[in-house]
């Protein structure tokens, strides 16, 4: 009985002390959340945020204006690859929306590969008519996604190209009653 009561023991002490050994070199997975503690944007600041297999984004809006985080996924979570910041000018109550255009490489840099680029086109809804915003670039044409945040309006697109080279873009709004009220080249 004593020599199973020490076998037991030793057994058990063996187990214990490998487990703390793996609990110790666990890595925690970094959330976008915590990601976004690296940029100089306030959490609180940070109202809607998009995931992706390899890349995300968030939204930010400030007093005087918005922006775009952007972070890559990594072995460890996710990373903060950087931002776009975008000041709304006093003439805000003439424009009808903002257009602004953000890319990112996705992943890590490699020079012996073709380099893959996030582009997210967005900006800010001044006019109450606008319901619904037209992104064409190349041979593509998308609706993008309006988002509300403390009575003010926002809209993105993300773009399906991941080259970086979206051009001839055109921007156009829409009424409620489908009709266009502004067309903007850009």
């Amino acid at each position: 009985m004593k020599r199973w009561f020490l076998s037991f023991s030793v057994l058990l002490i063996i187990i214990s002390g490998c487990r703390n050994v793996v609990d110790e070199t666990k890595k925690d997975f970094n959330t976008i959340q915590q990601a976004s503690l690296k940029s100089d944007i306030p959490t609180t600041a940070i109202f809607y945020t998009q995931e992706m297999k390899e890349t995300a984004f968030s939204l930010y809006e400030l007093s005087n204006g918005y922006g775009i985080l952007h972070f890559s996924k990594k072995e460890d979570g996710w990373d903060f690859q950087g931002s776009g910041g975008f000041m709304n000018t006093i003439d805000t109550d003439i424009k009808p929306f903002s257009f602004n255009q953000s890319t990112r490489h996705i992943g890590e840099v490699d020079l012996g590969k073709e380099s893959l680029y996030s582009t997210v086109f967005l900006g800010e809804v001044f006019d109450p008519e606008i319901s619904k915003i037209t992104i064409k670039y190349n041979k593509t044409q998308k609706d993008a996604i309006i988002i509300e945040n403390n009575e003010r309006r926002y809209w993105y697109l993300l773009s399906d190209q991941n080259d970086g080279n979206e051009r001839e873009t055109t921007a156009s709004a829409y009424s409620n009653e489908g009709e266009l009220l502004y067309e903007n080249k850009y």
